[in-house]
């Protein structure tokens, strides 16, 4: 048995399952293959540390370190929490997979060079489910004969559009970002290009407030940061005459959601203040440690602290906004706010522990980027900015740090501890020469 392992070229297994979990991470199915890639890169990373008895990483680092105390925290409260089967579960389902894809990424990468393939996966991917996305819209308006407003309710049950507004604010500027890499042949700089162009009408046919904001705004800063002002001009003056057809020329009452954006009352009478408040009377009975990992226990916690009886009694605006006859059971209450979310799962400790994450990621990229000279690792990591913020303005009427929005963002910020790593050892290299 042993010897069967040592003539295993162990790191190309990994990068095989590695590329086969990314690259389906878009899709609403396929789940089997995902599964496939993520129990083959558990076993083959297992197998490594077997064979080569210890992995080169630096356990030190701030961000290993943070990350650690963030996992380690989520699996104690989960254990020690109301609700730890579904908690230990949603770990199962979730970070372990986020830790799996950072660990091997760091383990098996050194450089901007080496996780070319790993990006180019990521685009790929996200182009066909773009092509699919668009081919789906297609197909409902034209054989299924279905006005617009009725397309939007159908979304949520197809196999490629479902969720991808959402997806969007990570892939489409994460695309951006790695356009701006130099060293990029002909048919890189066509898929990325044509993806972000057919990427932003999706989005904008999937009428998403938030996508529809977010995504413009994150493409923009990452031209900026490039120093590609032609294209930035071209972009503001393709974006100011959208908008302007969209909220003045356009009467379909399906461009009422947009138009709403420049109304203040749009913000300040958001029902999700409602929810918000409501999250708010949830976490206050368990703030330090939350109620363990995963946030679709929430409908269980509500019907345990009896809190529909106690809004419906001195809270009737959050009542009515919560109480849905059939519909509030697992999975079907979010706190759609990011920060609310996680203290709700892990609390305030876990809280400070993911904020200090996050505080190490960006450290990170600024060092990255206040290294003297130009090169394709440098420039992607100054655009990941980009990348960072629409994950942040995602985050506000959202709670994306699970499922394959996770996967995706522990897969970017191993890319950057990557990166950054590369850069550290060239910036020592040259002192001890």
């Amino acid at each position: 048995m042993l010897s069967i392992i040592q003539k295993l070229d162990i790191s190309k297994l990994l990068r095989f399952f590695l590329y086969m979990l990314i690259f389906f991470q878009p899709f609403n199915r396929f789940n089997s293959f995902r599964e496939i890639g993520f129990y083959g890169l558990l076993l083959f990373f297992i197998l490594k540390i077997f064979k080569d008895k210890a992995i080169r990483i630096d356990f030190r680092d701030k961000t290993i370190v943070a990350l650690s105390l963030l996992a380690g925290w989520s699996i104690l409260v989960s254990i020690l929490g109301p609700y730890p089967l579904d908690s230990l579960n949603a770990l199962r389902k979730n970070l372990l997979v986020q830790s799996l894809i950072f660990l091997v990424i760091i383990a098996e990468f050194k450089s901007c060079k080496e996780l070319r393939t790993l990006f180019r996966i990521v685009a790929v991917s996200f182009a066909i489910v773009t092509l699919a996305s668009i081919a789906e819209n297609f197909l409902d308006l034209i054989n299924l004969n279905i006005n617009f407003n009725e397309l939007q309710s159908k979304r949520t049950h197809r196999m490629f559009i479902a969720g991808y507004a959402s997806n969007a604010t990570f892939y489409l500027p994460f695309t951006a970002a790695w356009l701006t890499a130099r060293t990029k042949v002909p048919w890189e700089k066509w898929l990325g290009l044509i993806t972000i162009l057919l990427g932003f009408l999706t989005v904008f046919s999937y009428n998403s407030r938030a996508a529809i904001f977010i995504v413009p705004l994150a493409i923009l800063i990452i031209l900026f940061l490039s120093k590609k002002y032609r294209l930035l001009v071209t972009a503001v003056i393709i974006i100011l005459t959208f908008c302007a057809s969209t909220f003045f020329l356009s009467k379909s009452d399906t461009l009422s959601k947009y138009k709403s954006l420049s109304d203040l009352e749009t913000f300040s009478k958001n029902e999700r203040w409602l929810l918000w408040e409501g999250t708010l009377h949830i976490i206050k009975e368990r703030p330090i440690t939350g109620y363990g990992y995963g946030w679709k226990k929430m409908a269980f916690v509500i019907d345990d602290l009896k809190l529909m009886e106690y809004w419906k009694r001195d809270f009737p605006d959050i009542y009515g906004f919560m109480f849905k006859p059939d519909k509030n059971r697992y999975g079907n209450i979010n706190p759609h706010n990011l920060l609310l979310q996680i203290v709700f799962e892990i609390g305030l400790i876990g809280l400070i522990f993911f904020l200090w994450l996050w505080t190490t990621v960006i450290l990170k990229v600024l060092k990255t980027v206040s290294v003297k000279g130009q090169s394709d690792g440098k420039t992607f990591v100054l655009c990941s900015l980009g990348v960072i913020v629409s994950y942040a303005l995602i985050n506000i009427p959202n709670g994306y740090w699970q499922e394959a929005y996770g996967n995706m963002i522990f897969m970017f910020i191993a890319s950057i501890f990557v990166i950054h790593k590369q850069y550290a050892q060239r910036i020592e290299d040259e002192r001890n020469a």
